[in-house]
């Protein structure tokens, strides 16, 4: 594989590949720059993530890129990245008949944990459950009908219980398997405008994906090592432009690598840990200023995997200064990981639908 730092994006010409009948070069342009996509996007992935998926890589078959858990491509869990002419597509999926009677049946012991991570995923996300009709000569698998396929987030927890019980009783009999996947596509002309940014708003999704793998999985989420304490380090953050704490209104020129996205670094204070906080800068507020008026402005938070959408972003008085005021969730997680002095890095993003959405990591 290249090295992932020579990935610049995924231009429409990637996407157009996908389209073209015969064209053997197009497409071996395509699935050359996905490979770089999905080397970089591994790299760009926090540790905890990494740790979930065995195995990355081009699917030639499948003409996609990959993550998987196991040690193939969809022996256990993948989450798979399909260019196509008018979408790039997330796709996660069980499909093993093995992973699933293990999975399905953990959903089913402790439904409302599972129905609680699905529902803490974007509303973007479809949920399909398929009941799939095993040939006994062959092996081959036939669609028969689904037994969900809607918004995630229309999933009642009466309707999970319905449809979750029903597919972990066929998958037990010989004839029937029933994959569950979950799918968002984002327009490729928009994929294409991102450039490099794409590899955070994938990553993003990928954390968000993980408590819903553990679950569907029946495993327990990996621990955490504790916390030891060790001599403060000055921050080294990698990625777009940084505005450290102290820094002026001067510096909002600089705020941004364009007007869709930031990161900064904010030392947190006992009492920031104490309330649930994070302090940015006057230069912070315009990025989300809805108009001149506005005080307040919901967003979501990202943390180690999961998302918080009980946020805002406050503007103080008198001098306007941007503080990330953060939900039950989050302020239990940085509660538990970070310690007074200690240095988180912010990262926020406008999507397109007039969502901002944040991302906190540490900072060793």
């Amino acid at each position: 594989m290249q090295n992932p730092k020579d990935f610049t994006g995924l231009p429409m010409p990637v996407f157009t590949a996908f389209g073209w009948e015969g064209e053997e070069n197009a497409l071996k342009y395509a699935l050359s720059e996905l490979e770089l996509f999905i080397t970089a996007l591994y790299n760009r992935l926090p540790a905890p993530a990494r740790a979930e998926f065995q195995t990355y890589g081009l699917s030639t078959e499948g003409q996609n890129a990959y993550l998987s858990t196991g040690t193939t491509y969809d022996d256990e869990a993948f989450i798979a990245f399909n260019a196509r002419p008018m979408s790039f597509e997330i796709l996660f999926g069980i499909t093993d008949k093995t992973a699933l009677s293990k999975g399905l049946a953990a959903v089913n012991k402790d439904l409302p944990a599972a129905h609680h991570a699905l529902m803490q995923l974007d509303p973007g996300w479809t949920l399909r459950i398929q009941q799939m009709q095993i040939d006994e000569d062959t092996g081959e698998r036939a669609h028969h009908q689904d037994l969900y396929k809607d918004s995630v987030v229309n999933l009642s927890e009466e309707t999970a219980a319905e449809v979750f019980a029903r597919a972990a009783y066929l998958n037990e009999e010989d004839l029937w398997v029933t994959p569950v996947y979950l799918s968002m596509r984002i327009p490729s002309d928009r994929v294409a405008a991102m450039d490099s940014t794409i590899l955070t708003v994938s990553a993003d999704l990928v954390m968000a994906l993980v408590p819903v793998l553990n679950a569907l999985l029946g495993r327990k989420p990996k621990k955490k090592a504790k916390k030891t304490s060790k001599p403060k380090a000055a921050p080294v953050v990698t990625g777009p432009t940084v505005i450290s704490e102290g820094e002026d209104r001067a510096s909002a020129a600089t705020l941004t690598d364009s007007a869709d996205s930031f990161t900064y670094v904010s030392e947190l204070m006992p009492l920031h840990l104490r309330r649930g906080f994070i302090n940015l800068t006057t230069a912070h507020w315009p990025f989300f200023a809805l108009n001149a008026r506005a005080q307040t402005r919901d967003v979501t938070v990202v943390f180690d995997g999961r998302q918080d959408r009980h946020c805002s972003v406050w503007r103080l008085q008198p001098d306007d200064q941007a503080r990330l005021v953060l939900g039950p969730q989050v302020h239990d997680w940085v509660e538990e990981n970070f310690a007074s002095s200690d240095h988180v890095q912010v990262t926020a993003r406008k999507l397109d639908n007039d969502e901002i959405r944040i991302t906190l990591e540490p900072v060793a």
